[in-house]
Parts: structure tokens; sequence; C-alpha cells
């Protein structure tokens, strides 16, 4: 085996490709492959490298393609004889075991607003698996310089950007812009394209979140959607300069990609919807 799928994995993963890598870990008898043989198949089937062909491969690469649509990786074993029950009909005569490993595409964070909090919160969410999209209206703010995390750079008027982007199903986004007026400009066009996102955040104080969902709802967006955004955005944990904050919007970040509910949420905790039900 040369280097060269090795080469091609570490291609896939930093493209941020969703793939299986399938490796032979077990020979018994007669095989068409060999123990550390590798194959990579992607979601649409197509492959490099080998496992040994014929049959065997064949029926890899569909049981890579199931691990895929079900992102869980596995152990399985073939027996490659023309006669047992649940054979490949092979005149191999072995057994093969190989290891399908799943290795899951990054998710997508975009963050809006290049300043101290932004470029931490990059920084910290590059290091955790997300691809990072920085976006903010000052040019000289988003920078590979500045913010070296991050792997694509957007900049011009917020709403603009946010009704022209072609973003990612199932993204992550962030508002931390540096005014106000700005983070509700921000929220109110994510949920009006209403995307298919994973999650929505903005940063603020609780008085400064209920007064801007307060905006929001008498604009015509419905309090359901208000109640998907994650504001007073992070986790509780006390800090307060850029880069605690930042670290408490990523903790939030990485238990809702692993579906984990934080009872220290800071959405939770200030309950703003609650608020919003009251009259004002």
């Amino acid at each position: 085996m040369t280097d060269s799928i090795f080469q091609y994995i570490a291609r896939l993963e930093q493209e941020g490709r969703e793939f299986a890598i399938c490796t032979v870990i077990n020979v018994e008898g007669s095989s068409p492959g060999r123990t550390n043989f590798k194959m990579v198949v992607l979601p649409d089937g197509s492959q490099t490298g080998t496992v040994g062909g014929g049959n065997l491969e064949m029926t890899v690469v569909a049981a890579a393609r199931d691990v895929i649509a079900r992102q869980q990786s596995q152990v399985v074993s073939y027996d490659l004889n023309q006669n047992s029950k649940d054979s490949l009909g092979m005149l191999c005569g072995g057994r093969a075991t190989l290891y399908i490993e799943y290795v899951g595409s990054r998710p997508t964070l975009y963050v809006y607003g290049a300043g101290h909090v932004g470029q931490s919160l990059a920084s910290f969410a590059s290091v955790v698996g997300f691809d990072v999209t920085v976006l903010d209206d000052r040019p000289d703010y988003v920078t590979a310089a500045r913010i070296p995390d991050a792997r694509h750079f957007l900049c011009g008027d917020f709403v603009e950007l946010v009704q022209t982007t072609n973003y990612v199903s199932q993204g992550y986004h962030v508002i931390l812009t540096d005014k106000h007026v700005s983070d509700e400009r921000v929220l109110k066009a994510l949920l009006e394209r209403k995307l298919d996102s994973r999650y929505i955040g903005m940063i603020g104080s609780r008085a400064k979140i209920l007064e801007v969902f307060r905006h929001l709802e008498q604009s015509g967006i419905a309090r359901e959607e208000l109640a998907r955004v994650f504001a007073p955005v992070g986790i509780d944990h006390g800090g307060q300069t850029a880069e605690e904050i930042a670290l408490a919007i990523c903790a939030e970040l990485i238990a809702v990609r692993h579906d984990r509910l934080l009872a220290d949420s800071m959405k939770n905790k200030a309950n703003v919807i609650g608020e919003l039900e009251r009259k004002p």
C-alpha cells in the first residue's frame, strides 16, 4: 500500500468531506484482500484503494455507504466461498474481516463579527472540528492574517451577506457584531430566510435580547422562530473576558452538535421567551 491513499484521506479531511475508510483487519484462509489493505468510499459509492476486488469489494462498498448514511462505524465479516449460508459466492474459501470507519464532514460555523470574541471563537471552534466562515462589514477585520483559523471570509453589508450567501444545510450561526442594531439586523435576516440551520445564537444581555425579540415579533417574526434562537448565547460559567465568552459559546455549539441539553445554558436561564409572553 503506497502513501497515496493516506494523502487522499488527508485531503478529504482538509476539505471537510464525509467518507468511510475500509480496512482489512483479519484474514482466515484464502482471500483476495490482505491485512491492512485499505479503501476509501465516498457517499456516492466512488472509491479509492482496494480491499481485494471482486464480490468482496462490491459488498464492502455497499456496506460503507450504509455506514456513511448511518454515521456509525462497524466491523463486518464475510465468508469467501460458494456453499455456506450468507457467503459471497467466491472461490477463495476463506474469511475476511474489515473495519469500516465513518469519518464525518466538518460542521460549518458562520461567525458574524470579527471582533475579539469572534477571533477567539473562530480559533476554539476550528480546534474542535468546525469549518469557520467569518463575516464582517470591516475589510481590515476579515483577513487570514487577523483570524488564521477561519477558512473563509465574507465582507460587506451584513444583511446583504445574509441574503446572498449560499449557506450549507445544518449550519451554525453566531451573531457577534460590534453594534446592537447590526445584531438585530442579522438575526432578522437569518430568520426571514428560514434556513435549514442547526443553531442560531446571538450575544447580548437579557434586556437587549428581550428588546430585540419584541422588535422582531412586531415586524412579523413568529414567536416559535424566536424560541429557536440561543440568546443570550453560550453557557453560564461566570467568565467575562473575550476568550472566556468565546469558550462559553463554543461549549454550547459542541453540546448542540452532540444533541445535549445544558442546564446552565444562558438561554435557558434567561427565559426571554417567558418574559416576552408578558405584556411590556
